[in-house]
C-alpha cells in the first residue's frame, strides 16, 4: 500500500541489477515475503521493487520492477498487460478508471497475471454485497507497515468551515481565472462525503513513482489521531517525515513504508488532501460510502500529456464513463 490506488510498475529484464550506488540512496520496505520495495529516504518516492519469483526459495531467482511515475516518457515505450490483485480491492479500485486503452479492454486479474480467468468489467466481490456500509462516524486510515495511523470523521456542520481556495480537479488553473466564493466545495452529496480528485501533475507523479495520485480534501478539523477523536491533528506523528515539494507545498509520507500521506498548500490550510488509498473502509478501496471523485477532469492533465497521452486520454475516457454511471450530477457543474 503506498497511498495511491493503482501502483504502477514496469518489469524490467531479468538481467537488470541496480547500482549498490543507487540503493544506497533508498529506503527498502519488506512489503511481503516476495517484494521488497525501495523509496528515496528524502521525498519517499517509490522507485525499484525487488521480487523473488518464490518468497520461500530464493534460489529460484528474481527480478526488479521499476515505478512507472519515474520514468521520464512512457509512450511508445511499454505494453500495458493490465491490473492484477483486482480482487483485494472489492469495488475494482483504479481497474474502472482505466477500462480500456486502445480500443481494448484491459485485462483484469483477481490475483496474479494469467493465473485464473479475469474479471469482468465493472466486477465488484460478492463478498462486498454482505457488507454494510461503514455507518460509524470514523473511519480508520493506515500506511502499509502501521507507522502512521489516524481517523477521519464524517462530515458535520463544522467541516463546512473551513476557508480554501479552490483545487486544480474542479477548476483549472491559472490562478486569475473566476472562482466562486464560499461553497464547502470539499463536500459532495449534500455534505455527506468528501471530494476526491485524481491528480497527474508532475509534482504527485514524481512524489510518488506513480502515474496518478487520488486525493480526498479533507478539513483538518475532521481528522483526529485516534479513535475517539481526543487527540487532534498533527503533522507530526508516527513515522510521519516531510517534504517541501515547491513552494508553500509540503507533503508527508512514512518514513519505514513510503506510503504517501499528506498534501498540505499553505493557501488552503484547513483543508489537507489525505492520500484515499489509506482509508480503510470496509466496502471497498474506493471508500464511496465516505468519498465522491470527481470524474469531470484528470487533474493537471497538462503535465501528464507529453510523457504519457495515451495513458492520460484511457483514463479520462474511463473516469468520464465512470461518472456517467455513478455521478450524472457532475456533468451539469462541469465547469
Amino acid at each position: 500500500m503506498v497511498g495511491c490506488l493503482a501502483l504502477t510498475v514496469t518489469f524490467l529484464p531479468d538481467s537488470y541489477q541496480p547500482a549498490q550506488e543507487l540503493l544506497d540512496k533508498l529506503v527498502p520496505f519488506q512489503f511481503s515475503k516476495r517484494i521488497t520495495q525501495y523509496h528515496c529516504k528524502t521525498c519517499g518516492t517509490q522507485m525499484l521493487a525487488h521480487c523473488w519469483r518464490d518468497g520461500e526459495d530464493h534460489s529460484k531467482g528474481a527480478s526488479w520492477d521499476a515505478a512507472s511515475g519515474t520514468l521520464e516518457k512512457i509512450d511508445g515505450l511499454f505494453e500495458l498487460k493490465g491490473h492484477e490483485h483486482v480482487a483485494d480491492t472489492l469495488d475494482g479500485g483504479f481497474a474502472d478508471f482505466l477500462a480500456t486503452f486502445d480500443s481494448k479492454t484491459v485485462q483484469r486479474w483477481p490475483r496474479h497475471f494469467g493465473k485464473s480467468e479475469q474479471l469482468p468489467a465493472r466486477w465488484e466481490s460478492p463478498d462486498r454485497l454482505k457488507i454494510e456500509p461503514e455507518t460509524t462516524d470514523k473511519l480508520h486510515a493506515q500506511c502499509k507497515c502501521g507507522g502512521v495511523e489516524f481517523w477521519v470523521a464524517r462530515p458535520s456542520e463544522r467541516s463546512k468551515h473551513a476557508p480554501s481556495k479552490w483545487p486544480d480537479v474542479l477548476i483549472p488553473y491559472p490562478q486569475n481565472q473566476q472562482r466562486p466564493e464560499g461553497k464547502p466545495w470539499w463536500l459532495r452529496d449534500n455534505g455527506k462525503k468528501y471530494l476526491c480528485g485524481v491528480c497527474a501533475c508532475n509534482s504527485c507523479r514524481l512524489d510518488t513513482g506513480m502515474e496518478w495520485m487520488e486525493w480526498a480534501f479533507v478539513p483538518t478539523v475532521d481528522v483526529t489521531l485516534d479513535k475517539d477523536g481526543k487527540v487532534p491533528f498533527s503533522r507530526d506523528f508516527g513515522t510521519l517525515k516531510s517534504y517541501s515539494s515547491s513552494e508553500g507545498v509540503t507533503r508527508h509520507h512514512c518514513g519505514t513504508c513510503g506510503a504517501s500521506v499528506f498534501y498540505f498548500a499553505d493557501d488552503r490550510a484547513h483543508v489537507v488532501d489525505v492520500a484515499a488509498a489509506l482509508l480503510r473502509a470496509p466496502e471497498g478501496a474506493r471508500a464511496e460510502s465516505w468519498l465522491e471523485f470527481w470524474t469531470q477532469r484528470l487533474s493537471y492533465r497538462e503535465d501528464a500529456m507529453p510523457r504519457a497521452e495515451s495513458l492520460t486520454l484511457a483514463v479520462e475516457e474511463s473516469l468520464e464513463q465512470f461518472g456517467q454511471r455513478n455521478h450524472p450530477e457532475q456533468q451539469d457543474e462541469k465547469r
